[in-house]
């Protein structure tokens, strides 16, 4: 049966519509902190249109460069991580510079202009992630210092640490201080000693702070630039521990597999509902099965499917159409026959 439901993960897959390419919108934000129009990307989940969920948001900076890279990874970790909302926010030199821990030109810029603007103009859960890499790395950790809403963790990937101003912030901070901040996660590739020794007194500072939730990773074999995307890979996947269940939990019964996705929630503070691609596997899974609890379980997953995804009734269709086609007619006629039980109005369950 194991091989059956993994043999399903690929099968199934094929029934999602293929969709345009698009990288992100762009989308243009009158400033007055920066005296002009600026331009930012969006890139929303492939599904955002056909719910109303609410998601959490990934701010990505030096977006000119960093979104495809970020883009890309996100996708490789499909399941094993949030859907998000991306938003990609361009900057360079100067205005990403620090100015002795008080708020820049640019710090405003985000926190009172994009911010604000994504979360009128999206369905955003309160979860949010600052990402930067080399200089907007270090932009990253001065904001992370300064602690100001709105984001709950922050990512600096090979950050510009050489000049020394952000050590010496963190070595003017108490433990106490530091064990307050925000979730941090700082990566550096092999860069030489002028980043390697300011980066090894960072972490060995933080590591220091009791119950504080700082991580730090090398990356010996990359180079400044290759790490973008090993650097998000590991943020992400450390970030999410335990996001997707074990196989062991997807076939073990519907009450723990909810219980984990309720878990997810409560951790992390929005909403998180089982994929609906893993709902069509698992249909197909106990609508396979021999099991004597098969039926029970098919029902439950179908119950939750047609209540809790905005297009349920239709990826049901789908998985029964794709088991009547493929060789499993009975399946298939299963799965249709307990979803007229519960949704009879279905032009599929009349006549």
């Amino acid at each position: 049966m194991r091989i059956l439901f993994l043999a399903l993960i690929s099968v199934c897959s094929l029934i999602a519509n293929a969709s345009d390419f698009i990288l992100a919108q762009k989308t243009e934000i009158k400033s007055d902190f920066l005296s002009e129009n600026r331009t930012i990307l969006v890139k929303l989940p492939e599904q955002y249109k056909d719910n109303d969920k609410e998601y959490p948001v990934l701010y990505v900076l030096h977006a000119q460069w960093d979104m495809l890279s970020t883009l890309s990874t996100i996708d490789l970790l499909e399941g094993q991580v949030p859907n998000f909302i991306v938003i990609g926010v361009e900057g360079m030199g100067k205005e990403l510079r620090p100015d002795q821990g008080k708020s820049t030109v640019f710090s405003q810029f985000l926190a009172n202009e994009v911010v604000p603007y994504v979360n009128k103009n999206y369905r955003t859960a309160d979860f949010s992630i600052l990402s930067g890499h080399s200089n907007s790395g270090r932009f990253v950790l001065d904001y992370w210092l300064n602690d100001k809403a709105p984001f709950s963790q922050y990512f600096a990937f090979s950050p510009s640490l050489e000049d020394k101003y952000i050590t010496g912030r963190v070595s003017n901070l108490a433990p106490k201080q530091l064990k307050e901040l925000s979730p941090l996660t700082v990566t550096i590739a092999n860069e030489g000693n002028h980043m390697q020794v300011p980066f090894d007194e960072l972490s060995q500072t933080l590591a220091n702070v009791p119950g504080a939730t700082f991580t730090f990773q090398k990356f010996p074999e990359q180079s400044h630039r290759t790490t973008k995307h090993h650097s998000m890979q590991f943020a992400l996947q450390h970030t999410f521990t335990g996001w997707e269940p074990t196989y062991e939990l997807k076939v073990s019964g519907f009450d723990g597999l909810t219980n984990h996705y309720r878990n997810l929630s409560d951790k992390f503070g929005f909403k998180v509902v089982i994929p609906t691609n893993t709902l069509q596997r698992l249909m197909a899974h106990h609508a396979i099965s021999d099991s004597e609890n098969a039926a029970s379980e098919l029902k439950l997953h179908i119950a939750y499917t047609i209540k809790e995804v905005s297009s349920g009734i239709a990826a049901t269709v789908e998985t029964a159409e794709y088991l009547l086609n493929n060789g499993y007619e009975e399946a298939g006629k299963t799965i249709l026959k307990e979803m007229c039980n519960q949704a009879e109005e279905h032009a599929r369950c009349k006549g």
